[in-house]
């Protein structure tokens, strides 16, 4: 007989979905991420030349002088005081073509490129990217994927030189 019982209070919560809803508590605090500033100094720590923090558009970045490829550490899902996902990012300009990003983005895993056309008078540029989603606390989580990064950043900084070389060779 405790059939009916249950499928009355089930029928009863779909009925009145704020009645449920009233019951749950309100979400907690992310407790996953890292702070700007203990991000910065982790950097720094590494031996990178780490700018202070820009904030643009209420997003918070960190410019990474590591030459000669500077790079970009963006911070996302920011809360009062933890940032649950960073990108990493690079632009570089040159001869550059869509053939040689698209070739990039299908021969290769974790950074995507995207191509953008020269400016009249100007140089095509491509912009590289490395998103991260941190599930847990502190900057111990970034040791991997900044060895990644900038494993695959000299990677696709050589893969466009050599592109450019032959082009040079020809002028």
């Amino acid at each position: 007989m405790r059939l009916p019982v249950l499928l009355s209070a089930l029928a009863l919560s779909v009925a009145l979905p704020g009645a449920a809803l009233a019951q749950t508590p309100p979400p907690a605090a992310s407790t996953n991420g890292v702070t700007v500033a203990e991000t910065r100094a982790w950097l720094t720590s590494l031996g990178g030349s780490v700018g202070e923090p820009v904030v643009s558009d209420g997003v918070t970045s960190l410019n990474i002088a590591d030459e000669p490829l500077p790079w970009n550490l963006t911070f996302y899902g920011c809360g009062p005081s933890l940032c649950d996902d960073v990108q990493f990012s690079a632009i570089f300009s040159g001869p550059i073509t869509a053939d040689q990003i698209n070739a990039w983005n299908r021969d290769n895993r974790f950074l995507k490129a995207f191509h953008i056309p020269a400016a009249p008078g100007g140089e095509a540029t491509a912009v590289v990217q490395y998103d991260v989603v941190l599930p847990n606390a502190g900057t111990g989580q970034l040791q991997e994927p900044t060895v990644i990064w900038l494993q695959m950043l000299r990677q696709f900084a050589q893969g466009l030189a050599a592109a450019a070389e032959p082009a040079a060779a020809a002028q």
